[in-house]
């Protein structure tokens, strides 16, 4: 018998559930597992391409995700890549990965000269990419 670790939701018995909809853990599926987190401030003061990087080497390109905080001064947050128009200017902020580092790119036009924040989270998961 394999040993295996199972949580399941109230109500279900994590010893005979096999639905994974019952469960809130299951290792017989692979989860996401943290390497690094953090935020970086993009510094927005000018228009033109601005690309600012943190390093991970983990020598693969990881699975990760970045949210943008798109509302200075608040706490909402979008997920990148972000891209946002209006009369007269525009922004768009991507955000892609190497086998060494996490890259952030702003690209914008007209848009006020502020400093922003990425929150980002790497995870050491190889996805063969």
């Amino acid at each position: 018998m394999t040993q295996k670790i199972v949580i399941s939701k109230p109500g279900y018995d994590a010893t005979t559930e096999t639905d994974p909809n019952n469960l809130i853990y299951s290792s017989d599926y692979d989860s996401l597992k943290y390497y690094a987190s953090g935020e970086v401030q993009i510094d927005m003061s000018a228009s033109g391409d601005i690309e600012t990087s943190v390093s991970h080497d983990l020598g693969y390109v990881p699975f990760f995700i970045a949210y943008y905080n798109y509302i200075p001064y608040s706490t909402d947050y979008s997920h990148i890549p972000f891209y946002s128009a209006g009369f007269g200017s525009w922004t768009t902020i991507d955000v892609y990965a190497t086998t060494t580092k996490l890259y952030f790119t702003v690209k914008k036009d007209g848009t006020p000269a502020i400093t922003q924040s990425i929150v980002y989270k790497i995870f050491r998961n190889n996805t063969g990419l």
